[in-house]
């Protein structure tokens, strides 16, 4: 197996067999396979993600289980068991990896990661939840399934109430939705989803209203927007990708697209190299790549502008997921460098009656310290901090009276001289 290279950016798949392994870490710039995850079972659909910079997630196909990866290391992280209360649907995390939130059925779950507590539990679907995602700060995330409903929550309020309503709910599609995404706004972001009733729709979360519905001539599975949100790209169940041009905007709010392959379309272009669904589309952080994974075993590397295949990667079954991820330090560690801890996921929220216990985790400071309030406020311990602050606060109060007498003889100069000189004119 080669060693990961210095990169900006690497591919992650999986496949639907599991036969050599879970997932893969491949280079998009040769094509080369540069890592493996294995010793587990094939992982669902969308449930491959990273956890922050140092691990690795996917969710069992067949049982209610989460593995999990350290990025270094082809094994699964020992003596950690994310048993979920039942099969996994969908999977994502916020981006610094602090919650994970999963689909079981039509509910929805959020563990905090660092002591695995179960937090919320959410029952607002109807039918199966079978897509999920945060936006890139992670205050928002977004559920849909195929109830062809759309929720977007706020974590903080869902995290403080697990009654609270969500900021927005969607009813615009008549048919399950396959795939959604956020895009680069934050909390002000805006979510795309697509649906096998052949709409694309466009909301705008700051306001909650829908901008623009895209009507396809097939059924759509995949979709995935570039950092400008100048391109947005389709998947469809006949195997193709259509490109759509957002500086191009329609002029109602239902807009049906033509699609063509000749390059002198502005409106919309297509990607023909598929034999069946697209079930994954990503695209790279320079905007130059477009990549691809479907049912037909394939993932595809395509230049955007020729809208040429650059690399394919074979795989024994039908992708399951495939994303470009950040080229992390931890990829190609000697020794794994974690930025956060990982622990067993409760299946309830039942504490038993015992005391909640708030963990403080710190790099570098003794937990002594960091608990010990008398190290902040006078009187404590370190009596020549005290001394030094106090002698601080004395030459400020000097400073303020110097400055105040300023001001005064200031003001006394403008009254003798300025406003007497103007009576007397």
């Amino acid at each position: 197996m080669q060693r990961i290279t210095d990169a900006r950016e690497v591919i992650l798949t999986s496949e639907a067999t599991g036969e050599s392994w879970s997932a893969a870490v491949w280079d998009p710039r040769n094509g080369s396979l540069l890592s493996v995850y294995k010793n587990a079972t094939a992982l669902g659909y969308r449930t491959l993600r990273l956890l922050s910079d140092s691990y690795v997630l996917g969710a069992d196909a067949t049982r209610p289980r989460i593995h999990i990866w350290p990025l270094n290391n082809s094994s699964p992280l020992p003596n950690v068991r994310l048993t979920t209360p039942g099969n996994v649907n969908a999977l994502t995390c916020t981006p610094n990896g602090s919650y994970i939130i999963a689909s079981i059925g039509e509910k929805l779950f959020i563990w905090q990661t660092c002591n695995g507590r179960l937090l919320a539990n959410l029952a607002k679907h109807y039918q199966t939840v079978t897509c999920l995602a945060t936006t890139k700060d992670g205050s928002l995330f977004a559920s849909a399934g195929e109830d062809g409903l759309v929720f977007v929550w706020s974590l903080y309020s869902v995290l403080n109430d697990t009654r609270c309503s969500p900021l927005h709910a969607f009813s615009n599609n008549s048919l399950p939705i396959k795939d959604l995404c956020f895009g680069y706004g934050d909390a002000r972001a805006r979510l795309y989803t697509v649906s096998l009733d052949r709409t694309a729709n466009i909301y705008e979360l700051g306001s909650g209203t829908l901008l623009v519905s895209l009507v396809f001539d097939v059924p759509l599975t995949a979709v995935t927007v570039n950092v400008r949100e100048s391109e947005l790209f389709v998947g469809c169940t006949t195997g193709d990708i259509i490109q759509c041009n957002m500086h191009e905007p329609p002029r109602g709010v239902q807009h049906h697209v033509t699609v063509s392959s000749s390059n002198e379309d502005e409106e919309s272009a297509v990607f023909r190299a598929h034999k069946s669904n697209v079930t994954a589309l990503s695209v790279s952080m320079d905007c130059r790549t477009l990549l691809s994974g479907s049912t037909d075993g394939a993932v595809h590397v395509w230049d955007i502008v020729s809208r040429q295949v650059l690399k394919t990667f074979g795989h024994k079954g039908p992708v399951t997921a495939a994303f470009f991820a950040r080229g992390f330090d931890n990829f190609r560690a000697a020794v794994l460098n974690p930025s956060l801890q990982v622990h067993n996921l409760q299946r309830t929220s039942e504490d038993g009656g015992k005391e909640n216990v708030v963990e403080v985790l710190a790099r570098g400071r003794d937990s002594a310290e960091i608990l010990n309030f008398e190290s902040y406020v006078e009187g404590g311990n370190d009596s020549r901090e005290s001394d030094e602050m106090s002698k601080k606060v004395e030459d400020l109060q000097r400073e303020i009276k110097k400055l105040k007498k300023i001001n005064a003889a200031i003001y006394q100069f403008g009254v003798t001289h300025i406003l007497n000189k103007a009576v007397d004119n």
